[in-house]
């Protein structure tokens, strides 16, 4: 009895290893941007055979030793000459991050000679849906070839695009220009991904190397204004205090000092946040035009000169700066996506700040020594015990991403 149990065991242990190496599982789609290949077979656990839909053409990995998720290129039946310009026994990576999974072919000198998308079913996107990228709002049109015109208007200027899916309902699209010769602001990206998980639905673009550059997010509403304004307040509101001790807060709708109210208005030009307040006549502190910029101890706020209906404004001598006192961290970012059109007027200094604070919200211990001290001298920053306890959600995952995207701009 004793030895059929163990038999039955170890059928059941070896019928499990056939269906995945290491990430990789039976059923995965891949595409080269022609061809989708299928894992047919995981063979031993270690040799990974994946065909075109009529087998005609093939793919064949073997796991690199004990190293996770990296494989040797083979030959096979319908595979005796290697693709991609690769060579047989280079090195191939099964890449597996929050956002994006994918295969990546190896050649001399670590170069990257193709990747290879894994593809995931995805419902399509639906006609008027609207999406946001941080700075437009575009509406989306699919077509009966299943690609979809993205449109937006910005000061009388067309943007569009199309994406064209791999294959039907994936989430996974090429990025083309419109005929019209519209302005396409996600022309470099190499493709783009939809995710939709954990309460999120956004269409990601990444570049040659991977890397995710820029992001529309859906939403319901349609006026860019007013979300250019959410996102830019975001960033702002907040409890702060001035050098003389004196207690600020500022809101969407109003701001007080030293516990008056004040009339606070963001100043938008079609629809473009300008980075100016205006408080009006109503405090005597807080007055009139000011440019608002984050800093990493808190904002500084500039006098401005400006004409009413225009965009441009001229700075004044005077400032003043008021430092942060909330009793959070003030880059909160769990809770809302930081799309890259309202990253781009930040600093990199700041970026870097920016980005580190979501590690420090989950108590990062950092070993760069001006990150260490600056957010050691944080009240609301408590050091975790080991960094393999820091666990980051997609959305989080996404907005570090995004703003080393925005760090990466020129």
């Amino acid at each position: 009895m004793k030895n059929i149990i163990l038999s039955l065991l170890a059928f059941a242990l070896s019928s499990f290893t056939l269906t995945y190496a290491q990430g990789i599982r039976v059923g995965d789609r891949f595409y080269d941007g022609s061809v989708v290949y299928t894992v047919q077979e995981i063979r031993m656990g270690t040799i990974v055979y994946m065909t075109d839909a009529l087998g005609d053409e093939e793919l064949t990995l073997e796991q690199w030793g004990a190293t996770p998720d990296v494989f040797r290129l083979q030959p096979s039946r319908n595979a005796e000459d290697p693709k991609y310009g690769a060579e047989f026994g280079c090195r191939v990576n099964f890449v597996s991050h929050p956002d994006n999974q994918y295969l990546e072919v190896i050649g001399d000198n670590d170069i990257v000679l193709k990747v290879l998308p894994l593809l995931k079913p995805m419902d399509d996107i639906a006609e008027g849906s609207l999406w946001y990228n941080g700075a437009l709002v575009y509406d989306a049109h699919p077509a009966e070839d299943g690609s979809v015109r993205l449109n937006a208007m910005s000061e009388g200027e067309e943007h569009e695009f199309f994406l064209t899916p791999a294959t039907g309902g994936v989430d996974l699209f090429e990025i083309a220009d419109s005929p019209s010769g519209a302005m396409n602001v996600f022309e470099d990206a190499a493709y783009a991904r939809r995710i939709r998980q954990d309460g999120l639905d956004v269409i990601c673009f990444y570049d040659k190397k991977n890397r995710l550059m820029d992001a529309l997010q859906a939403t319901q509403i349609w006026n860019s204004q007013t979300l250019n304004v959410e996102l830019w307040i975001a960033m702002i509101a907040g409890d702060y205090v001035t050098e003389s001790g004196k207690q600020v807060q500022i809101q969407p709708d109003q701001a007080t000092y030293g516990g008056k109210a004040l009339s606070l208005q963001p100043v938008t030009f079609n629809g473009m946040v300008t980075g100016v307040f205006d408080f009006g006549e109503s405090g005597p502190y807080l007055v009139g035009k000011v440019e608002a910029v984050p800093t990493p101890e808190g904002l500084q706020l500039t006098e401005v000169k400006m004409e009413d209906g225009e965009p441009w404004f001229e700075r004044t001598a005077a400032y003043f700066n008021l430092k942060w006192a909330g009793k959070r961290s003030r880059f909160d970012f769990a809770s809302h996506t930081l799309l890259v059109g309202g990253l781009q007027r930040y600093d990199k200094q700041f970026l870097r700040v920016m980005r580190n604070a979501i590690l420090a919200s989950h108590g990062y211990v950092f070993r760069s020594k001006d990150l260490r001290t600056y957010f050691e001298a944080q009240p609301w920053y408590t050091p975790a015990a080991s960094n393999a306890s820091v666990k980051l959600s997609l959305l989080e995952e996404l907005n570090i991403a995004l703003i080393q995207a925005a760090e990466r701009a020129e």
